[in-house]
C-alpha cells in the first residue's frame, strides 16, 4: 500500500541537507519571534504595521516548511517531477490543469479583486512578488501535509482530498478569521463580498486543485496553483512592503471587513 502513497514515509534527518534545514528554521523562527515580540513592546498593540504583519508571517512561513519537512512532503519534491512525461501526451492532463488554471485566474482575478479594495496603498512589485509566491508555497505544503498525514492512516486519494479539505479549510478559515486577516493582511475586504469570495474563490480552487491531486498525482501543480492564488491576492490588495513607513501603522481592523459605504465614505473624506 506504501507504495502507492504521494508522500512515502520518511526516515527523519537520512540526508544531509534535513539538519541543516531544520537548525535553519528553528533559528529563523526564533529570531523573527523575538524581533516581534521586541517591536510589540515599542508599539501599540491595537495598531497594525507593514513590519510586524511581515515577521509574523514569515515566523508563519518557517512553521508550515517545518510542518511540510515532518510530514514527508519537503522529501518527497525533491526526488519528483513537475510534471511526468507520461502526462505531457494525454489530453485529459492538459483540459483538467487548463481548467484549473481557469478556476484560479478567474476566481482570484475577478470574484476576488471585486470584493477588495487597497486604501490607496501603493503597488511595490517586486516584494510582493516575493511575498506571495513564499505566501503560496507554505499554504499549500501545509495543506499537502494534511493530505500527507490522511493517507498515511490508510485512506485512499479521495478520502485525503476531501479530509484536506474538510480539515484544511476549516482550519485556514479561522487562521484568517482571528489571526491572518487582522494582524497580518492589511485592510482590504468589503463585507458584503466576503461570502462570494468564498463560495465562488476558495472553495473552487480547493476543490478543483485537490481533485486534480487525487486523479494526477501532481503535488507541484497544486503548489503553483496556490502559489498563482495568493500572488494575484497579495498583488490585489497592495500588501505594503516591509520597509513601509510608520506613518503606515492604523488601528487594527475588523477581519470581515468593512462595510462599502463606509469603505467608500473613508476614501472620499481622505486628505
Amino acid at each position: 500500500m506504501e507504495s502507492n502513497l504521494l508522500f512515502p514515509p520518511q526516515v527523519w534527518f537520512s540526508e544531509p541537507w534535513e539538519i541543516r534545514f531544520v537548525i535553519s528554521a528553528s533559528a529563523g523562527i526564533l529570531i523573527l519571534a523575538l524581533a516581534l515580540l521586541r517591536l510589540n513592546r515599542l508599539r501599540p498593540a491595537d495598531a497594525y504595521d507593514p513590519q510586524r504583519a511581515w515577521l509574523r508571517a514569515a515566523v508563519y512561513f518557517m512553521f508550515c516548511f517545518l510542518v511540510s519537512w515532518t510530514a514527508g512532503v519537503l522529501p518527497t519534491l525533491r526526488s519528483v517531477p513537475v510534471v511526468r512525461p507520461d502526462q505531457i501526451g494525454d489530453p485529459l492532463w492538459w483540459l483538467a490543469t487548463t481548467g484549473l488554471a481557469v478556476i484560479i485566474l478567474f476566481g482570484y482575478g475577478v470574484i476576488w479583486r471585486g470584493g477588495t479594495v487597497t486604501h490607496n496603498r501603493p503597488l511595490s512589485l517586486t516584494p510582493l512578488l516575493i511575498f506571495g509566491i513564499t505566501w503560496g508555497f507554505a499554504t499549500g505544503e501545509l495543506l499537502l501535509s494534511i493530505w500527507s498525514i490522511i493517507e498515511k492512516a490508510g485512506f485512499g486519494p479521495v478520502a485525503s482530498a476531501t479530509g484536506t479539505f474538510l480539515i484544511g479549510g476549516s482550519l485556514n478559515g479561522l487562521w484568517h478569521s482571528k489571526y491572518w486577516d487582522v494582524r497580518v493582511s492589511p485592510d482590504h475586504n468589503v463585507l458584503e463580498f466576503n461570502r462570494k469570495k468564498i463560495l465562488l474563490a476558495h472553495f473552487p480552487n480547493l476543490i478543483v486543485s485537490l481533485l486534480h491531486l487525487a486523479l494526477f498525482a501532481n503535488p507541484y501543480v497544486f503548489l503553483l496553483g496556490q502559489a498563482v492564488a495568493l500572488t494575484i491576492s497579495t498583488l490585489i490588495m497592495r500588501f505594503p512592503p516591509f520597509w513601509g513607513p510608520a506613518s503606515a501603522m492604523v488601528p487594527q481592523h475588523p477581519p470581515e471587513g468593512r462595510p462599502r459605504a463606509s469603505i467608500e465614505t473613508r476614501i472620499t473624506e481622505a486628505p
